[in-house]
């Protein structure tokens, strides 16, 4: 391979390989003004939902449902009967196939952002 080619890719794989730790780095400095108790519930999700999508991650998911319905119910600065749903779909999938909850598990996170950032949505 010439050497002007080779080191065109390895520039390229270099820019992408940054861009990826930017990225990450980005995610684990993100910060929002959401009133406390629903901060709090945050502080169980984010870590959840930026996992790499996986075994380990559905596990963890799953042992922590129960969590996420209780801080949930301490929620008293929005309407939480959607997220709520959501909980109670993502524990009842995770009893049923604890492997495939991605989907649930989406509409969970969706549902967090409807309350949290109404705004948005």
């Amino acid at each position: 391979m010439p050497k002007k080619c080779r080191n065109f890719i390895v520039a390229i794989v270099a820019t992408l390989l940054a861009g990826s730790a930017i990225a990450e780095n980005n995610h684990e400095n993100h910060r929002h003004q959401f009133s406390k108790d629903v901060d709090a519930l945050h502080e169980v999700l984010a870590p959840l939902w930026h996992a790499h999508a996986g075994n380990e991650r559905s596990q963890k998911v799953c042992a922590q449902a129960q969590k996420l319905e209780s801080l949930t119910r301490d929620i008293q600065s929005g309407d939480t009967k959607n997220l709520l749903g959501t909980i109670a779909a993502l524990k009842a999938q995770c009893q049923a196939s604890p492997t495939d909850i991605d989907a649930v598990f989406s509409q969970v996170h969706e549902a967090f952002h409807r309350l949290a950032e109404p705004k948005a949505y």
